[in-house]
C-alpha cells in the first residue's frame, strides 16, 4: 500500500511540475505578445504626437501677423476700421499644405 501511495504522490508531483512549467511558458508568450502590442501603441502615439506638433507649427505660421498681412494684401482687403473684424479662413490652405507634406 505504501509503495502505491508513494508512486501516486510522485506521479502527482511530476504532473504538477510539468503543468506549472507549461503555465510559465504560456505566461512568457503572453507577456511577449502584450509587450509587442504596447510597443505598437507607443509608436502610434509618437506618430500622432509628431503630427500634432507639425499641425500646431503650421497653425502658428498661418496665424502669424506676417501671414495675415500677406493674405490681406493678396486678397486686396482694405484696412479694417476700428470695431470691424476681418475673418480669414486658412483651414483649406493648412489642409492642402498638410496633404502635400504627406
Amino acid at each position: 500500500m505504501k509503495g502505491k501511495m508513494g508512486s501516486f504522490v510522485i506521479l502527482v508531483l511530476v504532473v504538477a511540475i510539468m503543468g506549472l512549467f507549461a503555465l510559465n511558458i504560456y505566461q512568457g508568450y503572453k507577456y511577449e505578445r502584450l509587450q509587442a502590442e504596447v510597443n505598437e501603441y507607443q509608436s502610434t502615439q509618437e506618430q500622432w504626437f509628431e503630427k500634432n506638433k507639425q499641425e500646431l507649427t503650421a497653425l502658428s505660421a498661418y496665424s502669424s501677423p506676417q501671414h495675415v498681412k500677406e493674405v490681406k494684401e493678396s486678397m486686396k482687403l482694405s484696412n479694417a476700421s476700428e470695431g470691424q473684424t476681418i475673418i480669414i479662413d486658412t483651414r483649406s490652405q493648412i489642409e492642402s499644405d498638410a496633404e502635400r507634406k504627406e
